[in-house]
């Protein structure tokens, strides 16, 4: 038997497209498995939100689909920093913090040499970013990410990287794994609206919308987000004949808007 998808939402099938979103966002924010982590109903929240989920995706179509992220697993063993790599440690991020980020860089990869951390793959992937090497910083942003598959700023600081290069898609699955795993408001504000750039690109608008809704949501003082929200709704209501004008435009102060978050927020 056919799945009834109006019934999963709670809504009558004569209701309009914003009611169903109503409908599902009050369902997506009860049933978000991030509210369940330490939770003994932690599978049913996660299996009852791909239902939500799937159920207004098969109504109104476009729509972010939630990917579960990493769980934890108590068996998994990270190596410790030997103390061999310690001195190289300290050097780099004194090197790193006065901004003489190719020596931060040899200290790092010095470091490396003797453990294999994710702090350390970590910040040498921070290093290469802050002088726009992100190629060269994707490999070793990514190497933290396998070594930690619970750090949810391991995670944005890849799709940082991979946002840097146009790499939207591969952007987006290291930045849904962030969203997942993060827990800080401010953190998932700045991770909410590089998954907005990233969909805009992609011209996948409901999307977009979403996530910088949620931007708003988790950082309520940032008043950038709540003014490209609402630049990006005013764009939606553009003639389609004049919208690429307004999605250049629009792109243009969602760039601007990010400037300083990699040294606010990333490299913290």
């Amino acid at each position: 038997m056919d799945k009834d998808y109006y019934r999963v939402l709670g809504v009558p099938r004569s209701a309009t497209r914003e009611e169903i979103t109503q409908a599902y966002k009050t369902l997506a924010a009860k049933y978000h498995p991030d509210k369940h982590q330490e939770n003994p109903l932690y599978d049913l929240a996660e299996e009852k939100f791909k239902e939500i989920n799937e159920a207004y995706h098969a109504i109104v179509g476009d729509k972010y689909v939630y990917t579960p992220g990493k769980r934890r697993n108590p068996d998994r063993k990270t190596e410790e920093i030997h103390k061999d790599a310690k001195d190289f440690l300290y050097r780099g991020i004194t090197f790193f913090n006065e901004g003489s980020f190719q020596k931060a860089i040899k200290n790092f990869q010095n470091a490396l040499k003797h453990s294999e951390n994710p702090t350390l793959y970590n910040l040498l992937g921070l290093a290469y970013c802050e002088i726009g090497e992100y190629k060269q910083a994707v490999e070793p942003l990514v190497r933290a990410t396998q070594l930690d598959e619970e750090n949810g700023k391991y995670y944005l600081d890849a799709g940082h990287a991979l946002y840097e290069m146009g790499m939207w898609e591969r952007a987006i699955d290291f930045l849904i794994d962030s969203y997942n795993l993060l827990k800080e408001a401010r953190r998932l504000g700045s991770c909410c609206v590089f998954l907005a750039i990233c969909n805009y690109h992609l011209q996948r608008d409901s999307r977009t919308e979403f996530f910088l809704e949620e931007a708003v949501n988790y950082d309520r003082e940032n008043k950038s987000y709540r003014v490209l929200l609402e630049e990006f709704r005013a764009s939606q209501e553009t003639p389609s004949s004049a919208r690429w004008k307004h999605r250049f435009a629009f792109t243009s102060k969602l760039e601007d808007s990010l400037g300083n978050i990699f040294h606010t927020i990333f490299s913290k």
